[in-house]
């Protein structure tokens, strides 16, 4: 199935917000999942994955707790987005190098790894075990991550030429559908009062 990038972050946005996570949160999950999906990295079946473990985990301890050299999550596990939310907070600040450990679905470190780069004017990589990805804040290399990894990123590293980006992005149709059910869950259901208060005759017909 093929989206636009806009139909895309759309959906993204509202999905994570139907998963349990803020607005903020959901804007920059939505925005991550734009910037891999535009350099041709499916974005979306990786986020799917990443609402499924906020939806049965929970979400309000998933952020690093300490940020030292070593970030670990007070649950076991770190997201991505929020770590990347942090990672831009800290922006030139941020200790390098730096490992996350134990962090849920890495690929989605990169486009927050890419605003760090452009801010330091290198080239960032990410590594973990069995593979690495490094970005200069536009182009990207990447080997496929584990759903669940320790990531360490440091400075520098080889990137590839630069490619055209990609105006839609591809995924597969029951990953659209999955997405599609965690966005229905921030349509409240219609309720007498809401039905008097919107369009339509209420409860009188006046054709």
């Amino acid at each position: 199935m093929s989206l636009s990038l806009n139909e895309t972050e759309s959906l993204a946005k509202t999905a994570a917000r139907g998963a349990g996570l803020s607005w903020g949160m959901a804007e920059e999950a939505a925005k991550a999942t734009r910037w891999l999906c535009a350099r041709g990295i499916d974005a979306c079946d990786p986020l799917v994955a990443l609402l499924f473990r906020h939806d049965e985990e929970g979400h309000a301890q998933a952020g690093p707790e300490r940020l030292d050299g070593t970030w670990r999550g007070a649950e076991g596990w770190l997201c991505p987005i929020a770590c990347g939310a942090v990672l831009a907070d800290l922006g030139p600040a941020a200790p390098m190098p730096l490992t996350l450990t134990r962090v849920a679905l890495p690929v989605f470190l990169l486009p927050f790894a890419a605003t760090l780069a452009k801010d330091l004017g290198q080239s960032v990589t990410l590594s973990w075990d069995g593979g690495h990805a490094a970005t200069d804040g536009d182009a990207v290399s990447l080997d496929t991550p584990p759903p669940l990894s320790d990531v360490t990123l440091t400075l520098g590293g080889p990137i590839p030429a630069r490619s055209p980006h990609k105006t839609r992005a591809e995924t597969d149709q029951m990953i659209l559908v999955s997405l599609g059910i965690y966005a229905a869950r921030t349509r409240a259901p219609a309720t007498e009062a809401s039905r008097l208060a919107g369009a339509g005759a209420g409860l009188t017909d006046n054709d």
